[in-house]
């Protein structure tokens, strides 16, 4: 093998600026991206930015408008949430407790930690709501400090406050000086990009009930009246600015929290239950056939489906009707989380998902089963897996293959989608092999360009092409809409996937995947097809976990892969490269957690030309030899050591 220098992508800008919109590379995304979106959130989009300009510019206390909103006598249900936080914390793994328990020792000492990064925030002064060192709401970060998810710390971490007094006293003070402080007041300039992003405070309204819950017995008269006020006002704010001009999971985060509010607040709150469940019913049209959610992430299908479980078990509690669509949502919510569980119980990391964000996935169907809704329980096969959210999985048991056949994201939001068509993620005996890359973050930096691109997939590329063009933070050009069939027979299961490129401005190609997969062998085979000659490079990207060599024998190129914590000599899995050219081994970046980034060996099989057929075989198993007949570039049938194994077209 060589060593090939990986390209460095360039740095992106922000989606909306006017430097994007005078970008003449940038142009053709906004136009693509805008053409798709729906008239609501145009008119959202609209109606936020002129928010944003003129309310600072009139002179109306809005700040005061929804405080005096706020009842004189406001009394409190915490009851009910109380006993759903203990479902929630007993759902976690003793490692996840103590994580949130080490998190909360930070609170003390005035610092907090996201996304792998810490800032002190407080001061002699107070705490720092908006300065210099604190980002604004357009960074995780900045969503998860002003949207105090700080407070779940030790929520999580401890069954009683009594358990930290320090930390319980620190948030507090922190709390009575949010209140306190003049930065955060409604009205005042960027504050609907700062403290009062309404994604924002919908997680501040669903972590301060929860904190209050947990605390009530231990504050004072004064401090829980306080936070009574805070969730009220927060709660009539984000009942006037709900999200459908950015829809998906901001919606869904804005429909729970108005149903947590309103049931904290049963004598003035029913009109907040009705709004939050009227969400909810909407957007269970998010969530395709087989359970998925429409933006095509583990990671935030599992943030979904839990707030639908959350809402679902307080509306038990206090005896309320379930909505026939919420009920249907969880439930087969749950069953897409298990039908997508992979041998490692880890959520796979496709399409802007991380470790970390989310509940653990084995967490998240403690959780359910603690609430009441579990699926069946059936083992993950080709004959379950979630097809209608464009997954595929080849093989059962502990080695298994997962095929991302799908298109990205639904046409009017793409966010969080990737260049990954028809990817491929590995586990053998459990062990994660092949991975995707995850996410740094979400601001348009190098990293994120990266994450998004093709070449950090397990995929193909023709050229330095981009199936799809990407920019900025979440801006996508023309779509490509990939053909797939699927089935199982003759002992194997298959995977046929096309597409075409569209894009006016870059060469245009055609990629076809054929995998076929046994119970311990899976063939990729791989067809592109292009007017011009140009490098054509199929990208392999190894678990941190697992090391790889390689060991020439009558020619072939085997790569074995070994545990990193000690595998066998003949390694825990096995790479055999099939028609390629040359075979490239570098280091490349992965991101399992917002904000993390850790080198890996990336494997690349790279042949030039404008028609050409090449693939690879994976296996469990040590083979003497692998081969493959084919007709034209149309594999046929391949040799697996003693045996020959014919092959044919899904439409043969």
């Amino acid at each position: 093998m060589t060593t090939e220098r990986q390209p460095t992508p360039d740095h992106g800008m922000s989606d909306t600026t006017l430097t994007a919109l005078l970008d003449r590379d940038r142009v053709p995304l906004l136009y693509h991206t805008a053409r798709n979106m729906q008239p609501r959130q145009l008119a959202g989009i609209a109606e936020r930015k002129l928010r944003h300009l003129i309310v600072p510019a009139v002179p109306v206390d809005f700040d005061a408008r929804y405080e005096g909103s706020v009842p004189a006598s406001l009394s409190g249900a915490p009851d009910p949430v109380a006993r759903n936080t203990a479902l929630l914390r007993d759902a976690l793994p003793s490692s996840g407790q103590t994580d949130f328990r080490e998190l909360s020792q930070g609170i003390a000492a005035g610092e907090v930690t996201f996304r792998n990064r810490t800032v002190t925030v407080e001061s002699a002064s107070g705490v720092d709501w908006v300065g210099a060192g604190v980002p604004e709401p357009s960074t995780l970060w900045g969503l998860q400090f002003h949207g105090f998810a700080f407070l779940m710390w030790p929520v999580l971490g401890y069954q009683s406050p009594t358990d930290c007094t320090a930390v319980e006293e620190t948030l507090e003070q922190w709390l009575r000086d949010w209140d306190r402080s003049g930065s955060n007041r409604i009205g005042q300039p960027a504050y609907l990009r700062r403290s009062w992003t309404p994604h924002a405070v919908s997680l501040r309204i669903l972590n301060l009930v929860r904190f209050y819950a947990w605390a009530e017995d231990v504050l004072e008269p004064p401090h829980s009246a306080r936070l009574r006020k805070l969730v009220y006002k927060n709660a009539a704010f984000l009942s006037n600015h709900v999200e459908h001009d950015i829809g998906g999971n901001h919606l869904i985060e804005n429909g729970a929290a108005l149903v947590m509010a309103g049931l904290f607040f049963p004598e003035s709150g029913q009109q907040w239950v009705k709004q939050g469940l009227d969400v909810l019913v909407e957007t269970a049209e998010q969530f395709r056939a087989d359970g998925g959610h429409f933006e095509r992430s583990p990671m935030y299908h599992a943030v979904t489906v839990t707030r639908y479980l959350t809402v679902i078990d307080l509306l038990k509690r206090v005896g309320r009707e379930i909505p026939p669509e919420v009920q249907r949502v969880a439930t087969a919510g749950v069953r897409f989380l298990r039908d997508m569980e992979p041998p490692d119980g880890r959520l796979p990391l496709l399409n802007d998902s991380v470790f970390g964000l989310a509940l653990p996935l084995q967490s998240c169907l403690a959780y359910a089963r603690a609430v009441g809704i579990e699926p069946t329980d059936e083992t993950t096969s080709a004959q379950n897996a979630p097809t209608a959210s464009g997954y595929y999985w080849l093989g059962t048991g502990r080695s298994r293959l997962l095929v991302d056949g799908g298109a990205i994201g639904p046409p009017h939001l793409p966010a969080h989608s990737h260049n990954d068509h028809f990817a491929v993620l590995w586990w053998a005996d459990g062990q994660r092999i092949l991975t995707d890359t995850g996410v740094f973050e979400y601001l348009p930096t190098t990293e994120r360009q990266y994450s998004r691109s093709v070449e950090a997939h397990n995929t193909v590329q023709y050229d330095d092409v981009e199936p799809i063009q990407t920019g900025g933070s979440y801006l996508f050009g023309r779509r490509i809409e990939p053909e797939v069939a699927y089935e199982h027979r003759d002992g194997l299961t298959c995977f046929d996937g096309h597409y075409r490129t569209e894009s006016s401005s870059q060469p245009q190609y055609s990629h076809r995947r054929h995998i076929y997969g046994s119970d311990t062998w899976w063939l990729v085979w791989d067809t592109v097809s292009a007017e011009k000659s140009a490098p054509i490079r199929s990208r392999l990207h190894l678990d941190p976990a697992v090391t790889v060599r390689s060991t020439p024998s009558d020619g072939q190129q085997h790569l074995v892969v070994s545990s990193l914590e000690g595998g066998s000599e003949t390694g825990i899995a096995h790479i055999y490269p099939l028609d390629t050219d040359r075979i490239i081994r570098d280091q490349r970046p992965y991101y399992p957690e917002f904000g993390r980034s850790m080198p890996r060996t990336g494997i690349t099989l790279r042949t030039d030309g404008s028609d050409v057929s090449f693939g690879f075989l994976l296996s469990t198993d040590d083979i003497d030899t692998v081969d493959v007949t084919r007709d034209g570039d149309e594999a046929t049938g391949v040799q697996v050591g003693t045996v020959f194994q014919p092959l044919t077209s899904i439409e043969d």
